[in-house]
């Protein structure tokens, strides 16, 4: 105890500087209500600095999900990792909500069961309003996602002490024909629609920093400047390159599907793994061998 108390006067001198090594620091009177209203809330803190944990440590990574808006089209991309009871495992992630006979795709990053459950809700939901006759559009559906993601935020969200569910949603524009259109949908329930490309998940910021390269933008059309089966390839390299050397709670292997243009069916895609390996250790290969003047 004697120890403890030690520990806490010495904690105090250097606050104070009188341990004859630090400067003397005066604070303001707001800092000093503020430090009051801390201690008010310090047990709450604690209790979030725990949860703010779990969910880093076990629920917010595991994911890398990357959408394109091409010339001819949309693709969808995620990896395969997931963490399940706090072990890895490997699940496909992009889902197809047939509405009708109108193809819907749908990828989410969060916790596992979080999204499991939206899932499902959602899929019922939009089935009985289209049975209804309420569902027309893609921007509908968009619309319901929208309002979904605020109720299971306001469940989840004070739970896990952050965004629960985080996903992008595609599909033709009048469901049956149309453009194909992308939209990422988010805390706190705020879509948006998706012109050149997104990144969502854990590997989202490693993704984005080659991104840039990878699905350059025409800003003529308003869309990458490439076709749906070039983009395919360069998802999985993306994807790849990431869970390879970058972010290992990204898996490696993916799943892509496309939609094309006035087309209402979901293409699985398909592309050579040796192929995107080789391009992702090059890339690798040629950042560690950069030189800067003479040696």
């Amino acid at each position: 105890m004697k120890n403890k108390d030690k520990g806490k006067r010495e904690r105090e001198n250097v606050r104070k500087g009188t341990d004859g090594l630090s400067p003397e620091i005066q604070y303001p009177e707001e800092v000093k209500l503020l430090e009051e209203l801390n201690k008010n809330s310090e047990e709450k803190y604690r209790k979030w600095l725990r949860k703010k944990a779990y969910t880093e440590d076990i629920l917010g990574k595991s994911t890398l999900l990357v959408g394109v808006r091409g010339k001819d089209g949309i693709v969808l991309g995620g990896d395969t990792k997931v963490i399940r009871g706090g072990e890895t495992d490997c699940e496909t992630k992009v889902k197809q909500l047939p509405i009708g006979t109108a193809p819907v795709i749908f990828a989410s990053a969060g916790a596992i069961g979080v999204i499991e459950d939206f899932v499902e809700i959602f899929e019922k939901t939009l089935n009985h309003n289209f049975a209804e006759r309420k569902i027309n559009s893609l921007l509908s559906i968009k619309i319901i996602a929208e309002d979904l993601v605020e109720k299971a935020d306001q469940r989840y969200g004070p739970r896990l002490q952050e965004p629960s569910i985080h996903f992008i949603l595609g599909g033709l524009s009048n469901l049956t024909n149309g453009k194909a259109v992308l939209y990422e949908i988010g805390f706190p329930g705020f879509g948006q629609k998706i012109k050149y490309s997104t990144f969502v998940g854990h590997g989202s910021p490693y993704a984005r920093t080659v991104g840039k390269y990878l699905f350059p933008r025409d800003n003529k059309t308003g869309t990458v400047s490439l076709k749906c089966n070039e983009i395919v390839d360069r998802i999985a390299f993306n994807i790849h390159w990431v869970g390879e050397d970058i972010d290992n709670y990204v898996g490696k292997d993916c799943q892509i599907v496309y939609i094309l243009d006035d087309k209402p069916e979901v293409n699985n895609a398909s592309f050579n793994k040796s192929k995107i390996s080789k391009a992702a250790k090059d890339l690798t290969k040629s950042l560690e061998n950069i030189r800067f003047g003479s040696e």
